[in-house]
């Protein structure tokens, strides 16, 4: 009986001792994620956003190898049309930090820090070649989808499926199940989406009207972004 009452206290010790090591490691982490985050914003507000388009390149190639003139130019329209209505967004909208674009197509060079080979856009998806970031800060904003904050992603194979709008670095996620939600969403220079407490997306509804859906979400956006910053360095923004 002695034996089963030691046992017993043995076991409630070594419990309690691994739920205080836990909620110790929670609470380091939660710092961690919280002196991340303040530095970001801190980063972000210093430097640009890289905002991810669709030139859908391949399907327009694909045509175009057919002779498919036809299809390759409605493609290409259709598409200039709505990366345009989320270039003039920003330069209307998004006062936050500088803002210039780049295509899917060039998110392995971005990823490898190939910056002097990617290509940038203005607000008018014009190619600039003046735009250089080799020492500046910056982060990666598009439209798509929000993960759970615990998931955590790998790269599967050598280079990203950028034919994938859905999956354009081609990364596997493990660790838990997507968690669906369309959002303008930023990610760090590795294209890993930032976590809590950073504002890191802004909610849009796809199925919106095409002239407020993008716009919507950035004005969220930004009203994150500027209450973060606020609270994080004292300075309010408007």
């Amino acid at each position: 009986m002695k034996y089963l009452i030691v046992l017993f206290l043995l076991v409630t010790i070594n419990s309690f001792a691994q739920e205080r090591a836990k909620l110790i490691e929670d609470r380091q982490a939660k710092a961690k994620r919280i002196e991340l985050a303040e530095k970001q914003i801190v980063q972000l507000k210093n430097g640009v956003l890289l905002v991810r388009l669709n030139f859908r390149e391949k399907e327009i190639a694909y045509y175009e190898g057919y002779g498919n003139t036809k299809g390759a130019e409605k493609t290409r329209k259709k598409q200039l049309k709505r990366n345009l209505k989320i270039a003039e967004g920003f330069k209307e909208t998004f006062k936050f930090c500088p803002v210039y674009f780049f295509s899917m197509a060039d998110s392995r060079k971005l990823i490898d820090g190939k910056l002097d080979s990617v290509t940038f856009y203005g607000y008018n998806l014009k190619p600039n070649d003046s735009i250089t970031l080799s020492h500046t800060d910056y982060f990666i904003g598009e439209f798509g989808q929000t993960e759970q904050q615990d998931t955590t992603a790998y790269y599967k194979g050598s280079t990203p499926n950028t034919g994938s709008e859905s999956n354009p670095e081609g990364k596997t996620y493990y660790g838990g199940d997507k968690f669906i939600l369309s959002a303008l969403v930023l990610r760090d220079k590795n294209f890993n989406q930032l976590r809590d407490p950073f504002p890191y997306f802004g909610r849009y509804n796809p199925a919106g009207s095409i002239n407020k859906r993008y716009i919507d979400a950035m004005k969220k956006l930004e009203a994150s972004l500027n209450k973060f910053y606020s609270k994080v360095v004292g300075v309010k923004l408007h």
